[in-house]
């Protein structure tokens, strides 16, 4: 499979075909402080702030749009804050209710499919992979046992499930789990690459164990295509294959060295949760030891994959969480004055979830929570940035830039740390080669704008027409929001 897409795709770029577009939906937890994230002006001319710093100083300011102000106006039936904000921001269509998972009641089930699927299923050029969309997640703790909380992916199926509230059937889309493991991501792209059908992935999983690439598989058939293509088509195949080997490299090395383990704690065990109770202390949000360094190696791991399955085209659509909604990764020397202490994001969160977000507090204590959190968000922009820049540099098998042509949204579950619905922050990457205009801010803090226009904008490109509310009538979202849902103006041109 693999080197008959490597074949088919070097015959097409041999006759001029374009590099095909792809999308890479991103999540971040807990929102944003507005008055530490807000830029000040609006359009071209915006000046940065702190939190959104990483970006600029990785050069993608341009490939950048800054959006703030957006509302949830779907309904979340007793759905938390968290929990049914992450189905919300995926799917923008109504959560009909819980499900009883054994734990606590907020866990919300989804309404309509996310926006992942919706592009799969509606744009040809996303659908036709040989590897479906796929799903990765960095840290998969949660409270008690949220399905709703690590899941940015909602199929078109359906299924009943138990409610939490009421114990009647409620219908559901059926999640789409993500991976946590970067090498069984790897094993899961690239598994094609073999021959056979039976046990792949567990046989690709050892390989990297043993320090053997995906290629060792196919050698032979290597190098007779890199002797029946043209010498100006062996740089393109040699490229193909050192972006495989270079995330082998990586994810080899992590399983070989256990001094580079980057595993996170497991969960707690939730059977001692009572149902109303969390597998976390949200009294005390200090930890044993910093998490922030695993962290890090998982997102750059599993971004790394899903870089690598881009530039190789088996895949043109991911998801990646660098948490659950209920962050409890611990973070080392971000609270301000308590250079040795860890803090968990999420549970920190609570001890000020009903103060202003607008202005820094009056007291001390409440301005250095807020601090952290800050930190924390800026911590995880700076990752992300460092990915951005790699897809930027990438190449694929066209030659094309992987972030100009992909769209990459970058997302949170609230509005801030008081688990508001709105006014909601997200950004907008790449996408210039598919008519997506970086490089501007945009607040509609003062409207009613629904997040479903975030999706509906980035459609047009994908769709290339501008009435998408037309072409998407028979989507969920599109018919719950109606008239009140369009394009954001002004972020995308016809190419």
């Amino acid at each position: 499979m693999g080197l008959s897409t490597l074949l088919s795709k070097l015959e097409a770029a041999a006759e001029g075909e374009k590099p095909p577009p792809r999308f890479l939906l991103l999540f971040w937890p807990a929102g944003t402080i507005p008055y530490l994230f807000l830029p000040q002006g609006e359009g071209r001319g915006y000046t940065s702030s702190p939190i959104l710093q990483p970006f600029e100083d990785a050069g993608l300011r341009n490939d950048m749009t800054v959006l703030y102000g957006l509302r949830d106006s779907r309904k979340a039936i007793d759905s938390g804050g968290s929990e049914g904000g992450v189905v919300l921001r995926t799917t923008c269509a109504d959560i009909p209710g819980t499900r009883a998972n054994g734990g606590e009641s907020d866990d919300a089930v989804a309404g309509g499919p996310s926006i992942d699927q919706i592009l799969s299923k509606r744009v040809p050029e996303l659908s036709a992979r040989d590897v479906g969309p796929v799903n990765a997640i960095g840290d998969a703790r949660v409270d008690s046992q949220e399905t709703s909380a690590q899941c940015l992916s909602y199929s078109y199926e359906t299924r009943s499930v138990q409610s939490a509230r009421t114990g009647e059937p409620l219908t559901e889309h059926v999640p789409l789990m993500p991976e946590k493991s970067p090498s069984r991501l790897y094993s899961q792209v690239f598994s094609g690459f073999m021959p056979g059908d039976a046990g792949k992935d567990r046989e690709l999983h050892n390989a990297l164990q043993l320090r053997k690439s995906v290629l060792d598989y196919s050698l032979g058939e290597l190098k007779r295509l890199r002797a029946l293509a043209p010498a100006s088509e062996r740089v393109r195949i040699d490229a193909h294959a050192e972006a495989i080997r270079k995330i082998e490299v990586q994810l080899s090395a992590q399983l070989e060295m256990p001094s580079r383990s980057c595993d996170l704690p497991p969960p707690p065990d939730v059977s001692l949760v009572a149902r109303s109770g969390s597998s976390f202390d949200y009294s005390d949000p200090t930890a044993p030891d910093d998490e922030s360094q695993a962290l890090a190696e998982l997102g750059r791991l599993h971004l790394g994959v899903i870089q690598a399955a881009f530039q190789c085209d088996v895949t043109r659509v991911a998801t990646f969480q660098w948490t659950t909604s209920v962050d409890h990764v611990a973070f080392k020397g971000l609270y301000p004055g308590e250079p040795e202490t860890a803090y968990r994001n999420h549970p920190l969160s609570h001890r000020v979830s009903g103060v202003k977000v607008t202005s820094p507090p009056v007291r001390a204590e409440e301005q250095a929570v807020h601090q952290f959190l800050a930190n924390v968000q800026t911590w995880y922009n700076q990752r992300t940035a460092e990915a951005l820049t790699a897809f930027k540099a990438a190449r694929d098998i066209f030659g094309g830039s992987l972030l100009d042509h992909t769209i990459v949204p970058f997302v949170t579950d609230t509005a801030n740390l008081s688990h508001a619905r709105s006014p909601l922050p997200a950004l907008l990457f790449g996408g210039s080669a598919l008519g997506m205009q970086g490089g501007q801010f945009a607040n509609y803090a003062a409207s009613t704008r629904p997040f479903a226009d975030v999706w509906l904008t980035v459609a047009q490109a994908y769709l290339r027409r501008a009435d998408v509310n037309t072409a998407l009538q028979d989507e969920v979202f599109v018919q719950q929001h109606g008239d009140s849902a369009s394009p954001l103006p002004g972020l995308w041109v016809p190419t």
